[in-house]
């Protein structure tokens, strides 16, 4: 009997620590982005327009290389959502097309609606806004990859600035509503600022107050941020001041989102080719810096004038016309599916970010700006590819070795060097 509980009790044992490993060893246990599977560099996502996305779009996404799209959900109110979206439908839809939803939450830039009579009688537009978001993070827990708070509170357009005590408090509701019904989803982020955080002072301190608040609270998992900027290489040391700054509030879990961030083709600033640059340089600068996870604004132009800011920041036509940043971003993600980063360098003028995949190493060549002559140093007897994406698709030899590697010329225009045995 002695013998068989000391087996009992060791068996026990062993179970339990399984268990523990078990939940260690499991990356879908971890809340937040860095807990992201993903078969690239950076998880890409796509802002879709709820009410025009066809079936057709979605796969054609999905084939691409998209993991994510990316939406706003808005509460069944005429004056916020006047088209009554189906919003269930639409994330089945996602689903059916193996593709993951960012859902975005917002209520209106008066925190629930935007007429008197969204109001009800005696009810606080907070907790209005809190049981919306709530029930429906409930309702698709299952269904909804990473659900976001808000988008843009510091921008009048999303919230009037005369509200901001009202959003520090409607996050508080959220957050404790969120715990009442126990309600936590893997990835809850927020706000989706329209300007850089904690950093540089754009952004009123009510509402970074909201958002240490709610990541201590653990109901935010992570920070979301939109990094518009005339080139994209300036994000990586943002992302560096952002990331100190979350760890000096004592905030060291909380990642960093990139849920909305894009450049637009209008005349007479910038060209598709352009256009295609940055897109593809500001995928390259989110590698370089680790970030798990970036939504690409947008899919589809929004109208057909070609002098139009807003109408024209799609990766497709509004006729539905592949443009040039959609072929070189995803040509590149065929060759980069199922690498790692390495190392990035901005040495001397050059960005140099260094994938690894089976057994090549790919050095992606690039500059903010003025042309640089440069040389990869590769041992003898390695071979060497280069490709090509502007302005389309082209594959073909380094040339001859010189210099102890393979040289090429690093222009705004991002080019790879594939070296293999």
């Amino acid at each position: 009997m002695k013998s068989f509980s000391c087996r009992a009790v060791r068996f026990l044992q062993v179970l339990a620590l399984l268990g523990v490993w078990m939940f260690a060893g499991n990356p879908a246990q971890a809340r937040g982005v860095s807990g992201i599977d993903t078969d690239y560099p950076v998880a890409l996502s796509v802002q879709i327009d709820p009410a025009t996305i066809t079936d057709a779009d979605l796969n054609e996404i999905r084939a691409a290389g998209f993991e994510f799209v990316r939406f706003g959900v808005r509460p069944p109110l005429k004056s916020v959502n006047p088209s009554l979206i189906d919003y269930p439908r639409l994330i089945k839809r996602v689903r059916n097309a193996k593709l993951d939803a960012i859902v975005t939450l917002f209520g209106g830039n008066a925190i629930w609606g935007s007429k008197p009579e969204d109001l009800r009688a005696g009810a606080r537009k907070e907790s209005l806004f809190s049981d919306f978001a709530v029930g429906f993070m409930k309702a698709h827990t299952d269904d909804v990859a990473v659900w976001e708070v808000w988008n843009e509170p510091d921008h009048k357009t999303f919230l009037n600035p005369g509200l901001l005590s009202d959003f520090e408090a409607a996050s508080s509701e959220l957050c404790a509503n969120m715990a009442r019904q126990k309600v936590q989803p893997n990835i809850v982020v927020g706000f989706g600022f329209a300007n850089l955080p904690f950093v540089g002072g754009k952004v009123p301190a009510q509402l970074e107050n909201a958002f240490v608040a709610a990541a201590k609270s653990d109901c935010l998992t992570d920070i979301s941020i939109h990094p518009y900027r005339p080139v994209p290489e300036t994000a990586f040391a943002d992302y560096g001041k952002l990331r100190a700054q979350l760890d000096q509030r004592q905030l060291q879990k909380t990642g960093i989102a990139i849920s909305e961030w894009g450049y637009a083709s209008y005349l007479p600033v910038r060209s598709q080719s352009m256009q295609a640059s940055l897109v593809f340089r500001e995928y390259l600068i989110n590698a370089a810096a680790d970030i798990k996870l970036l939504n690409l604004y947008a899919w589809r132009d929004r109208g057909r004038s070609s002098f139009s800011k807003e109408d024209n920041f799609g990766i497709m036509s509004n006729a539905g016309e592949k443009k040039e940043a959609f072929s070189a971003l995803t040509e590149f993600l065929k060759i980069a599916r199922h690498s790692k980063k390495i190392s990035y360098d901005d040495a001397k003028g050059v960005n140099q970010l260094v994938l690894k995949r089976d057994d090549a190493l790919l050095h992606v060549l690039w500059t903010p700006g003025s042309d640089k002559d440069v040389t990869v140093p590769v041992a003898e007897g390695k071979k060497c590819t280069r490709v090509d994406f502007f302005p389309q698709v082209r594959r073909g030899s380094c040339g001859p070795r010189a210099d102890g590697g393979f040289s090429a010329k690093a222009s705004a225009y991002p080019v790879l060097l594939s070296i293999s045995d």
